[in-house]
This record gives structure tokens, C-alpha cells and sequence, in this order.
């Protein structure tokens, strides 16, 4: 459990450097750090029970862009908001770094294997938010299209 919570704290903390650099508005810095840290602490429970960074990526991104999509409602502001603090825990940074470092060293096999890797972990993370946004906009299509039947 303290692991846990060590991983949201952190999670918190870093989004909140992340959303104060880029001018990220007050009124809902709180939530969008809290949000990046539970959304971490699931991507982090997810890797160690699949042992699967790929999918537990997508998993994690694809709820990161639902509640993106509802607060961006319940705030009023862009989903983008939400969405981009909510991701930078989750960009493979170390394995970008790795990647570069064994493409320097020449070390061809072990870069195509951590560069192919880091590729399939970002495609996840956006293929994550695209199918939320997708489905959220579905949804609020057909909530608003019921609404208006009730009021007619």
C-alpha cells in the first residue's frame, strides 16, 4: 500500500512542476495532478500484475482520456487539460534515453529492440486517448440526443 501511495505522490507532485511550467489554470491544477497520480498508480498496478507495459499503457491512457472528457465538461475547459499533465508520467522517457544511447554506442540489435518497444508504448498511450475521446463523443451524442426527445 505505501507503494502505492509513494507512486501517486510522486505522480502528483511531478504533473504539478509539469502543469505550473505550462501555465496550467489554477482552478483545476489540483484535479488534473490528482488525476495524473491515480492514473499512474493504475498504470504501475497493471505492469506489475500483466507484466505488459503495452497494454497496461493503453488501459491506463484510455481512462486517463474518459475522465479527461467528463472534467473537461464539469470544469468547462479543453480535455487537453487534463489530458496532458495526466500523460507525462506515462512517456517513456528512460527508454527514449536508452534508445539514443545504444544507437550512439553502436549497439545496433539492443537499440531496434528498446526503440521498437518505446514506439509501441507511445503508440498505446495516444491509440489509449484517441479511442476515449472517441467514445466519450459517441456517448454525449447519444445522451444529448435522449435528453432532447424527453424535452420534445
Amino acid at each position: 500500500m505505501s507503494f502505492y501511495l509513494s507512486q501517486f505522490l510522486i505522480a502528483f507532485f511531478a504533473t504539478m512542476g509539469f502543469a505550473l511550467f505550462f501555465n496550467c489554470p489554477k482552478r483545476v491544477l489540483i484535479t488534473s495532478c490528482t488525476l495524473s497520480g491515480i492514473v499512474w498508480v493504475i498504470y504501475k498496478y497493471l505492469v506489475l500484475r500483466t507484466n505488459n507495459v503495452i497494454t497496461a499503457g493503453f488501459t491506463a491512457s484510455f481512462i486517463l482520456g474518459v475522465v479527461s472528457e467528463f472534467f473537461a465538461r464539469k470544469y468547462k475547459t479543453p480535455a487537453i487539460i487534463f489530458i496532458l499533465p495526466g500523460l507525462v508520467p506515462m512517456i517513456p522517457g528512460a527508454g527514449t534515453y536508452y534508445s539514443m544511447y545504444y544507437l550512439i554506442y553502436k549497439e545496433y540489435t539492443t537499440f531496434q529492440n528498446v526503440a521498437s518497444e518505446t514506439f509501441y508504448i507511445l503508440i498505446a498511450l495516444a491509440l489509449g486517448i484517441v479511442v476515449a475521446t472517441g467514445v466519450s463523443r459517441v456517448f454525449i451524442t447519444i445522451m444529448n440526443k435522449i435528453k432532447k426527445k424527453e424535452t420534445a
